[in-house]
């Protein structure tokens, strides 16, 4: 879209496009043959966002609906040809409020029967199976948002899971706290774990000042994704001066490209890619996170969204269910 000096207008104008590029990756999520926790949540609590993003929005969704041009802006070629590889657009459940409506029933009802007894996830949730942080964080940090967003979320369902990351945070601290003493199961550094497990309990109205501090005070120690992460989870409990100075610290790995118009991280996360934390994608979808919280106009958080969108490895969806979630 070419400047103009009427911006909101432009906003408007060009804000069905931008919309249509986060509808574009839902069937993928929708479709994806298999059903793990992950993947269940994944399934519905993004078209969930979005339906409620593109009405909050004031955009029409025949709008949408109808903005059928292959909008991977790294693919060159006749403009009907690509808009003829959109067809499955048909296939999209954001624009029926019904289809919505099911698919979230459908999804509550699987993660509550895979819910453990102890009220935490695994990763198949079945038989035998036992309650994991980074799955439980996940799916916990998936139900609050989609109960934000006009989901129907039963309560215990979420206070049981809450309740569990409780107890792995207590324990994980009193770990940290008794490092000092050179006692057994103790560890020296607050983890990338724990940034996640703390923010979700941030985002469920749960406090722990001491984790908070110790995340601070090892914020080197910790990945960039976990930086951002804990920033978020600083930002929750209203600590704004550790806040930003973990922001600062982030910024060192952020990279301008002023030809493409986009910002990136340098991660240097050649010795942890597999692990969740080492996901490029997911750290620069949770930095952005921070800055919409926080600077929402700033050339950093512009350059991350053109970063994000330039960089879909598959044109509609990025690398797997939970980087394009």
């Amino acid at each position: 879209a070419e400047r103009r000096p009427d911006q909101t207008r432009l906003e408007v104008r060009y804000s069905p496009t931008i919309a249509g590029s986060i509808v574009d990756a839902l069937p993928y999520l929708v479709e994806y043959p298999y059903g793990c926790t992950e993947q269940t949540l994944n399934r519905f609590v993004p078209t969930v966002i979005t339906q409620k993003l593109i009405k909050e929005m004031g955009i029409d969704l025949e709008d949408v609906r109808n903005k059928r041009a292959n909008l991977n802006p790294q693919e060159i070629g006749d403009d009907k040809v690509r808009m003829a590889q959109w067809k499955r657009w048909q296939r999209n459940p954001v624009f029926s409020e019904k289809e919505v409506n099911k698919m979230t029933a459908e999804g509550i009802k699987k993660l509550s029967e895979m819910q453990l007894t102890d009220g935490g996830w695994g990763w198949f949730s079945g038989w035998g199976e036992r309650s994991y942080p980074h799955t439980t964080a996940v799916v916990v940090h998936g139900l609050l948002i989609a109960k934000k967003n006009g989901a129907n979320i039963p309560d215990g369902m979420i206070k049981s899971g809450v309740t569990w990351l409780k107890n792995h945070e207590a324990k994980e601290t009193e770990r940290i706290r008794m490092w000092k003493k050179r006692k057994k199961d103790t560890k020296q550094h607050a983890s990338s774990m724990d940034a996640f497990v703390r923010l979700v309990l941030a985002e469920a109205n749960t406090g722990n000042d001491e984790m908070l501090g110790y995340l601070f005070r090892d914020k080197n120690e910790l990945p960039v994704y976990a930086k951002a992460v804990a920033g978020m989870a600083h930002h929750l409990a209203e600590q704004n001066d550790k806040r930003d100075a973990i922001i600062r610290n982030i910024e060192q790995f952020l990279v301008h490209d002023e030809e493409n118009q986009t910002a990136y991280l340098k991660m240097g996360n050649g010795s942890y890619w597999w692990y969740w934390y080492g996901s490029e994608i997911e750290a620069h979808a949770w930095y952005l996170k921070l800055l919409a919280a926080t600077n929402p106009k700033s050339k950093q958080a512009r350059g991350l969204v053109k970063y994000l969108i330039n960089n879909r490895k598959h044109s509609t969806y990025w690398n797997s269910t939970r980087d394009t979630a």
